[in-house]
């Protein structure tokens, strides 16, 4: 880029108006302005650009409306560019033009403008400033620098959406024909191969004497002889709905895949299209959609939906017909195993819930306590974690559930600390009562010295029956030799008990509004454990308000972005050029899984039943927002681990379900 940038600085020249100022603008001359012009002139030409600098503004300033000021104007905002402060140079030029629209010196006003805005990365500012000094034009030279920069800009730097932008203002028929061929290659390349051919085919008809006719024709032929690689798109893009906020989902997955298309265009083959369909959120229409692509046998792969619910009504489709099915953002569970072709690259709850099970494990928990809401999703993350724990060996003390949005949970936090409680307690031999002969004879036979237990009648103890035996399950004993047994009872109600004897507490919330309900009443009820939490309690805000009940917390959540990673930054500047706005975590989504994609098309998986091998054999896929393992299950059963501790949310840990061997107790 930069030796490219350094090609178009040394293609400016200043034209023979602004050099020469022949005109003038029927103003009275004055002598002391023309030698201060000539000498800032020589100045200029010698390239003692801060002198010349100061003599211009003294044309303009000292000596308002003398023949010299529009000539004025124009050098100071060459002189200003020269100099390397373009903003300067703007603002000079700007103020020209609003001055004097109708100056012959207008069209150089514009070339120079458009130096300034290329220079300042302002590449539509640029563009539009070029056009508009073509426009205005009559020297032929200008006109000629001003179509060649144009088409570098439009070629290097501009978006799709930007050189959209410029066809639709009016732009003349010659520079409107460089565009359209700019256009229709860079939506080549961002795989909509049919919109591409269809900018084109008007232009090829078109006399070979027309200029870039030959650039159309050589462009349709390198997409009508590539060969193409379909793949199809089903989105929520919501082209019918009047409401923009509807769109976000839909059109941010799609900008990140096309620009995963675009990059893969640029060196490889055969060049990748994608066939893009509009779900309106409608399962019917994900059905009738997924049939439409499937019978097109270039189509080989589907991407999408983007909701549960289309995919559900889609994916036994495409299974069906052989054709792998790949849902970017779905979680449902389920939807995987609908059939071999179908698979989730976003983890599905039930991943969810084992994930932080198998975490916690790993870290030395073993008993265990769930707080939840009673909703679907929630309860599947649940019945998930704690089928997991099972698994494991675990220990559930208890689980206690509640309607979402409750802000009373004294009855499930009182019931929960007294079960826990209850395994603390522990059950006694009480010598104060009766105990018959029979009974003693057979405590003695035990091993108790008879000392120490004739101690124990004449006083009349009571005495834990793990101390009276001298072993781990001394009730189990107690009870096969008849001897009677009493549990020591708590004070349940008493608060300034702590429960200790919870490990670790899932808190699969629905909202972040819960945060601070839970975390408080949590801690009121002298819990002494630690947190876990899913991807809803990724707020930081709300943990910064409650960090006093909560400071230590751990939660999965299915993106990190590392946003200071070079590489990242790099991506995302190069996004933001191309769309005009910053990639958001949809997009990461969307780019993540056509890469994923990519990549195995780069190394032969090109057919259907290819590709869906290819993808059950996917391990630690590295995206920007997360990595993407596939197994068995053809579910992504990667997630990262959080921390909220001291103020900030830190990455602590991963889980990868599919490649890690579940720590389990002997």
């Amino acid at each position: 880029v930069s030796s490219r940038r350094c090609y178009l600085v040394l293609i400016f020249l200043t034209s023979r108006s602004g050099l020469v100022a022949a005109q003038t603008d029927s103003l009275a001359f004055r002598p002391d302005v023309e030698r201060m012009f000539v000498e800032a002139m020589r100045q200029f030409q010698a390239s003692q650009f801060d002198s010349a600098t100061v003599r211009f503004q003294k044309c303009i300033k000292d000596f308002p409306l003398n023949h010299r000021t529009t000539g004025a104007y124009i050098m100071a905002g060459k002189t200003y560019y020269r100099l390397g402060n373009y903003r300067e140079s703007v603002r000079s030029l700007k103020n020209f033009l609003d001055l004097y629209p109708e100056s012959g010196y207008g069209s150089d006003a514009h070339y120079t403008l458009g130096l300034d805005y290329f220079q300042m990365l302002r590449y539509d500012d640029a563009a539009s400033e070029l056009i508009a000094a073509y426009q205005t034009s009559s020297d032929t030279t200008l006109r000629s620098r001003s179509e060649r920069l144009l088409d570098q800009v439009a070629m290097n730097y501009l978006s799709v959406g930007q050189i959209q932008l410029l066809l639709g203002n009016g732009t003349p028929d010659q520079l409107n024909m460089l565009l359209t061929v700019r256009f229709a290659d860079k939506v080549y390349r961002m795989g909509d191969i049919k919109a591409a051919q269809d900018l084109l085919r008007p232009l090829v008809s078109l006399s070979t004497s027309v200029r870039y006719v030959d650039d159309a024709i050589e462009l349709l032929r390198l997409i009508e002889e590539g060969g193409v690689f379909k793949i199809g798109v089903l989105l929520p893009l919501m082209l019918r709905s009047p409401q923009a906020a509807l769109r976000d989902l839909g059109v941010e997955l799609l900008d990140g895949m096309k620009l995963a298309v675009e990059e893969y265009n640029e060196k490889s083959l055969p060049k990748v299209s994608l066939e893009v369909r509009d779900t309106e959120r409608d399962p019917s229409a994900a059905a009738r959609l997924v049939t439409e692509l499937c019978n097109d046998d270039d189509i080989r792969v589907i991407v999408g939906p983007a909701f549960s619910n289309e995919v559900f009504a889609a994916a036994g489709i495409a299974n069906a017909r052989g054709v792998p099915m790949a849902t970017p953002t779905a979680t449902a569970n389920g939807i995987a195993s609908i059939g071999s072709y179908v698979f989730q690259f976003n983890p599905d709850f039930d991943v969810r819930g084992r994930a932080m099970a198998r975490y916690a494990f790993s870290a030395g928990a073993r008993r265990f306590a769930v707080l939840s809401p009673v909703e679907q999703i929630p309860k599947a993350m649940t019945d998930a974690f704690v089928d997991e724990v099972q698994k494991l060996g675990g220990e559930m003390i208890d689980i206690q559930w509640y309607q979402a949005g409750a802000t009373d949970l004294r009855i499930q936090l009182s019931t929960m600390r007294q079960r826990a409680l209850e395994k603390t307690e522990y059950y006694t031999v009480n010598f104060s009562s009766k105990i018959s002969y029979d009974g003693l004879k057979k405590i003695l036979m035990t091993g108790v010295g008879s000392k120490f237990l004739d101690s124990l009648v004449e006083r009349g103890i009571t005495i834990s029956v793990d101390t009276l035996f001298g072993v781990l399950d001394g009730k189990k004993l107690a009870d096969s030799l008849g001897i009677f047994t009493e549990r020591a009872r708590f004070k349940y109600d008493s608060l300034g008990m702590p429960v200790l004897n919870i490990d670790a507490m899932f808190l699969p919330i629905v909202s972040a509004e819960e945060i601070g309900i839970l975390s408080s009443q949590i801690r009121y009820f002298n819990f002494r454990t630690d947190l876990l939490g899913n991807g809803e309690w990724n707020d930081a805000a709300l943990l910064d308000q409650n960090r006093q009940y909560i400071d230590g917390i751990l939660f999965s959540n299915d993106t990190f972005l590392q946003e200071n990673d070079p590489a990242y930054k790099a991506f995302a500047a190069r996004y933001q050029k191309i769309f005009n706005r910053k990639p958001t975590t949809n997009s990461l989504f969307g780019y993540d899984g056509l890469k994923l994609l990519l990549d195995l098309i780069t190394k032969g998986a090109m057919h259907r039943n290819d590709i869906a091998a290819a993808l059950t054999n996917v391990r630690g896929f590295q995206g920007w927002h997360s990595k993407i393992s596939l197994g068995p299950t053809r579910v992504n059963s990667f997630l990262t681990v959080f921390q909220f501790k001291n103020r900030a949310i830190r990455k602590v840990g991963e889980i990868d379900l599919v490649v890690e061997e579940p720590p389990r107790l002997n």
